[in-house]
């Protein structure tokens, strides 16, 4: 075999070994989130500022994950590689994109972290008092505010049991309130106005009012058989925890309640990881913070309010 001449060997030999030990040299980015401390503060503050200045518009997350028009993020239970992916790499096909051109990975990490705390967030993320109804047939705003617990004694409810009748009008206005983003009337129909994500609350009017607001307040205490809440943990590791509307032996679809309004997901059995029924609710259990005892009889009015069989309701029934 022929050899090569030195003056091309040497060249040659400078151009293959030169970048092999670059490669063997030079740092390695890492692929897990294994070198971040997602519990750390200042990596937890760092991810809130990014998030705030990126995630939180209007079109998308929403003010400290409560939506916007994409999913809500806060009180969910994610999977910390699964949003370390997406983050990184977008969503094919939809409007989230990826962050690998525009963060580092450490400040990819650092949104991951608190996105994580939003999970952990307890359920006063609307504050008291959000609710309300149009300042035209509203009460006074003192009457609408929902008392502080130190502010709802024994005394408070002896005295507000004292005959006050519901009124079904400012009842309905709550229960369609726009302005309250866990409103009945995102998941309700009632006589044929409203969603069909949860059960139809036109037959209410047939129930004694004490047994409606246990239903409101303690949601998982009954759950319709019609509506089964269900969990779903997908391949690519997203947690899915929603009403189920139809199972094949090839797709399932649901609706996802992680954010309201609920959207109605299709997943084939073959991305679905794993999937159970749960045993509470779908239904938010935060009725009792955002309402007052004088709203919720309105409310109770308003469902019962086609029966003519029915006797206006008043505090006293709901005891």
């Amino acid at each position: 075999m022929r050899r090569l001449p030195a003056s091309i060997v040497s060249p040659l030999m400078f151009a293959l070994i030169i970048p092999i030990s670059f490669a063997f040299s030079a740092p390695q980015s890492h692929s897990s989130l294994s070198a971040y401390d997602l519990t750390n503060p200042e990596l937890i503050s760092q991810g809130k500022e990014l998030f705030a200045q990126n995630c939180a518009v209007g079109y998308c997350h929403g003010s400290a994950g409560r939506s916007g028009r994409g999913p809500r993020l806060r009180e969910r239970e994610w999977d910390k590689n699964y949003l370390f992916r997406v983050t990184m790499e977008g969503i094919p096909n939809s409007s989230m994109p990826g962050w690998k051109d525009r963060f580092t990975e450490q400040e990819i990490a650092s949104v991951v972290a608190y996105v994580l705390t939003l999970s952990k967030a307890s359920s006063n993320d609307l504050e008291l008092g959000t609710a309300s109804v149009p300042s035209t047939t509203a009460q006074s705003a003192e009457s609408l505010k929902p008392a502080s617990p130190s502010a709802r004694t024994s005394t408070t409810f002896v005295a507000e049991k004292n005959g006050t009748l519901g009124d079904p009008q400012k009842g309905k206005l709550l229960f369609f309130d726009a302005s309250n983003e866990i409103n009945c009337g995102l998941c309700h129909r009632i006589r044929g106005t409203g969603n069909d994500i949860g059960p139809d609350l036109s037959a209410q009017k047939t129930r004694l009012p004490r047994e409606i607001l246990k239903d409101v307040l303690l949601p998982s205490a009954s759950i319709a058989s019609s509506r089964k809440p269900i969990r779903v943990t997908t391949q690519s590791g997203e947690i899915i925890f929603g009403i189920l509307l139809e199972e094949n032996s090839s797709q399932l679809k649901l609706f996802d309640m992680g954010a309201l309004p609920a959207v109605l997901r299709t997943f084939p059995k073959s991305q679905i990881q794993s999937q159970s029924l749960e045993c509470r609710s779908s239904m938010p259990e935060k009725y009792a913070e955002i309402y007052t005892v004088r709203q919720l009889l309105d409310i109770i009015a308003f469902l019962k309010d086609a029966d003519p069989q029915s006797s206006p309701v008043s505090l006293k029934d709901l005891f």
